[in-house]
């Protein structure tokens, strides 16, 4: 990869805490609720405002813990209202966190970054679609001086995005990035490898929470292949989704059914899974589901790898990002760690406002 230049958008960061920092939350779901706890218990941060897909609530000073219960019982939610109230107050005091995952909220970060809000986002929509718009908003950040912070993005808590910022700015230059970057594909994999059936292993994931009501979304290596065209637009490079060479786990017969038909007819791909890993296993190896970015290029799928290698013992829900750079190039840095769950990515979405001062 040819030597890539730090972006203005990621000057040193002053991690001082020493006002109230003021916070409005889209999503109570899973991450925004969870979100909402940690909150409550941080002196440093107030919930202004709330909202879920139907209703929005704001906030006196003394409502701490944050009666989200009660947001049923508030006004119908309205983006022109939500958004005209918080240009009410002074520019640069609010942060805007989306954990939602709605393409209309994503679609609003524009006009909060243009009116002086920052953006903290856990949801990979924006930054995955045209290079053009992931270009216009961190524009945007720079000239409004409003912070667009996404760290959840591509490993919920861990620090990759940090990490990347950090060795940008020191002047280093990014060789390669590899590595596993989904929950889904490391518990697959990881039950493949003990000798479960692939289909066993793909409804079990999906009963646990780890894979999507239609695991074909998982399957597809959509979710990784938006992740690492994060990773690559982050430094620097100029790539369009389309430019990624994909392999989807999807079975070709099993591609065009409706979603009951898909998990009933799965045991078809049994044998060619087991077949395979028999395979790396007489060799001392194993396969996981890997992304690399190299000379400008990102490739996503399924590699084989020592059994003894880190990406080789990943299990559980672990991912896990191999960074090899100038500096780092005979021993890369390895980042692994849970990849996935609520209190990871609602943590991860704290750091990020905790950075905006």
């Amino acid at each position: 990869m040819s030597k890539i230049h730090a972006l203005s958008h990621t000057e040193p960061l002053n991690q001082s805490v020493n006002f109230q920092k003021k916070v409005f939350i889209a999503g109570i779901g899973a991450v925004g609720s969870t979100l909402v706890k940690l909150l409550s218990a941080n002196a440093y941060v107030k919930i202004i405002g709330a909202c879920n897909s139907k209703h929005v609530k704001w906030f006196n000073s003394s409502e701490t813990p944050y009666p989200i219960y009660s947001l049923q019982d508030n006004p119908g939610k309205n983006w022109t209202s939500i958004i005209n109230k918080l240009k009410t107050y002074d520019k640069r005091s609010i942060i805007f966190v989306d954990a939602t995952g709605d393409s209309e909220v994503a679609n609003l970060y524009k006009e909060l970054l243009s009116s002086g809000i920052h953006v903290v986002t856990a949801s990979k929509l924006a930054n995955t679609q045209s290079q053009k718009l992931y270009d216009e908003l961190h524009e945007l950040s720079d000239k409004n001086h409003t912070r667009f912070l996404y760290e959840t993005n591509v490993g919920a808590g861990l620090p990759i995005i940090d990490t990347l910022n950090n060795l940008i700015l020191s002047d280093d230059d990014v060789i390669e990035l590899n590595g596993v970057l989904s929950g889904t594909m490391t518990y697959l994999f990881s039950q493949l490898d003990k000798g479960e059936s692939f289909s066993k292993s793909v409804i079990q994931a999906r009963t646990l929470g780890y894979a999507e009501p239609d695991p074909r979304d998982d399957l597809s290596g959509e979710d990784v292949a938006r992740k690492f065209l994060i990773l690559a637009r982050r430094c620097g490079l100029k790539i369009e989704r389309d430019e990624i060479d994909v392999e989807s786990l999807i079975p070709n017969q099993l591609a065009d059914v409706d979603s009951t038909t898909f998990l009933k007819r799965l045991h078809e791909a049994d044998d060619y899974w087991k077949s395979r890993f028999e395979h790396e296993h007489s060799k001392g190896n194993t396969i996981r589901y890997t992304g690399k970015l190299k000379d400008g290029k990102i490739k996503v799928g399924t590699q084989s790898v020592p059994k003894q290698s880190p990406a080789g013992g990943l299990t559980g829900t672990n991912n896990l990002i191999i960074i090899r750079t100038r500096r780092y190039n005979d021993q890369p840095l390895i980042i692994q760690g849970p990849g996935a769950g609520r209190e990871v990515t609602a943590a991860g979405v704290l750091s990020d406002i905790l950075k905006i001062h």
